[in-house]
């Protein structure tokens, strides 16, 4: 029996794939860690903040799956700790933290990566991948601009190498239009010369954090051959493949 069941799962796991270009876009939210490094404001409690994507990936008959991704979310958290304020330009801080707000390390921190995912067929309609990523980040925030809600905003800028790794499901919904659920693991390398005042004598900004955005939303299947057109001809007597 439990050769079976194993057999069974090989053969639906390793089931041709037709070849397929996609593009998708989907929205949801991100949680984030604590920046390490010489960021001098860090927080201690976990906030869910906004998340965007989109990618587009070529599917080989192989099941292997590869492309290009993009995320974009907030990395911001909160912190029980109160910190002596700054003079921000036109704006003085009074204090950092402690006051149920946030803090904004980026308003916009962005992930443009290379992806390699393996392919699981689950069904006709159905299949989930698994795979790595890798690519540059950076970070932009609009530091002398302060929300009612916001505690303490960085300054602006940070770019670095981003890694990590992204799992999801894709369902079929209708012919070139799928759902998909991705939650993906972003580690952002960020420095900067951010000409702090609140870093005496001033020096450059350098911290690492980690993201976790979780997604949703369509994939459209762009271009696709199928698994039938395997080594059949055109007029040309030329192989499709």
């Amino acid at each position: 029996m439990k050769r079976l069941l194993v057999l069974s799962i090989l053969l639906l796991t390793y089931n041709a794939n037709a070849q397929k270009l996609s593009l998708a876009a989907g929205a949801g939210g991100s949680v984030n860690g604590q920046p390490s490094g010489n960021m001098v404001y860090v927080g201690d409690q976990t906030l869910l903040n906004y998340a965007i994507t989109s990618r587009m990936t070529y599917t080989t008959q192989s099941n292997w799956q590869y492309g290009v991704a993009v995320h974009m979310h907030e990395t911001a958290t909160k912190s029980s700790k109160s910190y002596p304020g700054f003079p921000n330009r036109h704006l003085i801080i009074d204090s950092v933290g402690g006051d149920g707000k946030k803090l904004v390390y980026a308003k916009n921190t962005v992930a443009a990566t290379v992806v390699l995912n393996r392919n699981f067929n689950l069904g006709t309609k159905t299949s989930a991948y698994l795979g790595i990523a890798g690519g540059w980040g950076f970070a932009r925030n609009n530091s002398l601009y302060y929300r009612e809600n916001e505690s303490y905003k960085a300054a602006d800028g940070g770019d670095g190498f981003c890694y990590g790794g992204q799992i999801g499901i894709v369902q079929g919904l209708a012919p070139k239009v799928n759902f998909f659920f991705d939650v993906s693991f972003r580690m952002y390398n960020f420095a900067y010369d951010a000409g702090a005042p609140t870093v005496r004598p001033p020096e450059d900004i350098e911290y690492s954090i980690w993201a976790l955005p979780i997604t949703v939303g369509l994939s459209f299947d762009l271009y696709e051959k199928s698994k039938s057109s395997t080594n059949t001809f055109n007029k040309r007597t030329r192989k499709y493949n």
